[in-house]
């Protein structure tokens, strides 16, 4: 393992020590390539970058029209989309998030 190599892994486990939830399993191509429940997302902290990251909870930040797992080609976005049983949901902050469905929900 060259210099370049251990330097990325070093960046890598420090940038996911330092992110509140991250779990940075490893660089990506597509979704196959990563663990159940995980997608493969453009990562925020190094351009050109893939990582495996966790699909979202209820509350993170997700895309509207990203929710197909796993995704046949390269996702264009750095989030992953929402668990199964949530849904990407839009907030007065023009964010979306993941929230549940409640439409399928039995009250």
């Amino acid at each position: 393992m060259g210099f370049r190599e251990v330097l990325l892994s070093f960046l890598l486990l420090s940038v996911g020590s330092w992110c509140r939830g991250a779990v940075i399993t490893g660089a990506c191509e597509r979704d196959v390539q990563c663990g159940f429940g995980l997608c493969c997302a453009v990562s925020l902290w190094l351009r050109g970058l893939r990582m495996c990251v966790p699909r979202g909870v209820e509350g993170d930040e997700c895309h509207p029209f990203s929710h197909k797992v796993p995704y046949p080609g390269k996702r264009q976005h750095h989030t992953c989309p929402c668990l199964p049983h949530l849904v990407c949901t839009s907030y007065a902050d023009s964010k979306y998030r993941c929230t549940e469905d409640f439409k399928n929900m039995d009250f």
